[in-house]
């Protein structure tokens, strides 16, 4: 564009050139008449042309009219630009967009065999995720790299800090981590094997059916309780419900929508991954710290949050027209598929393998915490140092499903009849209380707050079902979690890695949910005790007390003859009687 506006720019420039060669001839005498009537014709609708050009030119309309032409002209090269980087975007991912379009396909083939026959209700099996990266079969993951630093090696865990009681509850704990650099290496350069589960798909549905009276939801596909207790059944390719089941491409069209430029980015291939998510204006971002320089260039930070949280960010200046905030990059979410906003808040929590299908590590951190340790320090000390597939913290205080349950309704997190028929339904499957019988798992309950995972066939396969319990039942993670873990630790031999309470405090820093930081009061002011410049002002000898030390060091007045003796200032404690006078 600015080549070819040179271009006009220069031609304009050169055609007035031929007058002036016209005047200097007719001043050097070389033609004094025209002697051609062609020549004089030919200058005459010269002039006439320029001069009904300069007239035309000096019109506001005139130069409307060329400004809108040129302007026109920059947004067709702008568009066909745009087209063309648009179209290398396309060909980058062409393996992911070839893989959606079949499945695009095959959803409205499924689609139009519903519609055709409403007295069958036609369940389709959505293909495979994306291929993520493939590796050499020769590089069998045999476990995590064995590092070369001695850091840890000798580090014992202290006992606990003394009570205080001005701090009390829980609070964190020394953990030892390997530099950033040494915890890179350990990254190991294969996937994890995964027990017996060596392929997963997921069910999609044109159009969901209640057939039981439980709840759900249109975005779980309100699976009954046979393809529930079939899902617990661990084979080597298996087909379970994991929300996302109106459309095989999740976010697009499936509820809990993503725009199209952001799905395209969600695809991409990352080693590692943070994020988290804030709905209904819940919380506040809190940008994470000390985070390596290598980590800030390799780990991208995805925040997911709704348009009330959008709304209010745009309105408050925090949000800006890139879409992030500090490290974090912002993803809006349309069409949320639940009204409680701490339930929508599961959906990436749970099945982040679904919305990022080629990401191998993923690192989940609820809102309302700020990281403070870098992301590989944390994937070595809780995975690849252990060779674990997913870790998550412990409750700092229960360690019993049936406990929890009445904290839960004890504090009102829930309505306590839906709470009592959960558990109610979790003791006839077999549910007990927790003992030492249940040793080497720790705990029932974990702070579902921050979770580190590898994306393998069997992790996938563990969130799935997780989040088909919140689904089916309360919002509380807390109490499907022990019921899970259990039925999949009795088919395959998989474990998870839950470390204590303490050790999670020392890598996130808890902050306040908005509701309860509008309602603090504002911090006092702070107090300067400003150092006085002037000089004390002297105080008279009469108001001092009288010490020995001072009063040796104070000098006679000379009397005059005839003067009397000064009186104290002191009141004398009997007027009357001057024998009681201080001198």
């Amino acid at each position: 564009m600015t080549g070819v506006s040179l271009d006009i720019r220069t031609q304009s420039y050169g055609s007035p050139q031929q007058p002036q060669n016209g005047s200097l001839q007719t001043q050097n005498g070389f033609i004094v008449r025209k002697s051609s009537r062609m020549s004089l014709s030919g200058s005459r609708e010269k002039d006439r042309f320029l001069t009904f050009l300069c007239r035309y030119l000096s019109r506001k309309k005139v130069v409307m009219m060329i400004l809108v032409s040129f302007a026109f002209m920059a947004f067709l090269s702008g568009f066909f630009t745009s087209n063309r980087e648009a179209a290398s975007e396309r060909t980058i991912f062409n393996p992911f967009n070839e893989t959606f379009n079949t499945s695009f396909q095959f959803a409205r083939y499924g689609n139009q065999k519903y519609n055709n026959s409403s007295m069958e209700t036609t369940l389709s099996v959505c293909e495979v995720n994306p291929p993520t990266r493939r590796y050499s079969d020769a590089s069998v993951s045999t476990g995590s790299v064995i590092s070369h630093s001695n850091l840890c090696k000798n580090f014992a865990f202290p006992p606990p800090p003394p009570g205080d009681r001005r701090r009390p509850g829980p609070r964190p704990c020394p953990v030892c981590y390997l530099p950033v650099e040494e915890a890179m290496a350990s990254m190991p350069n294969s996937p994890s094997p995964s027990p017996v589960l060596q392929e997963l798909s997921y069910f999609h549905e044109g159009t969901s059916t209640k057939t039981e009276p439980h709840e759900g939801s249109d975005f779980g596909g309100y699976p009954s309780l046979k393809q529930r207790n079939e899902s617990f059944d661990i084979k080597e390719s298996m087909t379970v419900h994991c929300g996302f089941v109106k459309g095989c491409r999740p976010g697009y069209q499936t509820g809990f929508d993503i725009d199209v430029s952001d799905l395209v980015e969600l695809e991409q291939y990352h080693d590692i991954i943070v994020a988290s998510a804030i709905f209904g204006n819940y919380d506040v971002i809190q940008q994470p710290t000390k985070i390596s320089e290598a980590a800030s260039r390799n780990i991208p930070f995805y925040m997911f949050i709704d348009e009330e949280t959008e709304a209010y960010m745009r309105n408050s200046s925090a949000l800006d027209y890139r879409m992030k905030v500090g490290l974090w990059r912002i993803i809006v979410v349309r069409n949320i598929p639940y009204t409680d906003s701490r339930r929508n808040g599961k959906v990436p929590k749970l099945l982040l393998h679904r919305i990022f299908p080629n990401v191998r590590y993923s690192i989940w951190i609820d809102g309302k915490l700020r990281l403070v340790v870098d992301p590989y320090k944390l994937l070595e000390r809780f995975l690849w140092r252990h060779n674990a597939t997913f870790a998550i913290s412990k409750h700092y205080r229960r360690f019993d499903v049936f406990e929890e349950a009445e904290a839960n309704k004890a504090a009102g997190k829930y309505d306590n009849a839906s709470i009592d028929y959960q558990i109610d339904f979790y003791r006839n499957e077999g549910l007990t209380p927790y003992s030492e019988a249940k040793l080497p798992i720790i705990s029932d309950v974990p702070e579902g707050c921050v979770i580190i995972r590898e994306h393998i066939p069997i992790t996938n396969l563990f969130t799935c079902l997780w989040f088909n319990e919140v689904d089916r039942f309360t919002s509380r993670d807390q109490l499907s979690f022990g019921i899970v873990r259990d039925k999949i630790m009795a088919q395959v031999n998989w474990s998870i890695n839950m470390f204590m309470d303490c050790e999670r405090r020392n890598f996130v820093i808890q902050a306040y949910h908005r509701d309860l930081l509008e309602h603090m009061p504002p911090p006092a002011p702070k107090v300067i005790n400003l150092r006085r410049t002037r000089a004390p002002i002297p105080v008279p000898v009469s108001v001092r007390v009288n010490s020995p030390a001072r009063y040796s060091a104070k000098k006679n007045p000379v009397r005059r003859k005839g003067e009397r003796r000064p009186r104290s200032r002191r009141h004398p404690k009997n007027p009357t009687n001057r024998d009681n006078t201080v001198f």
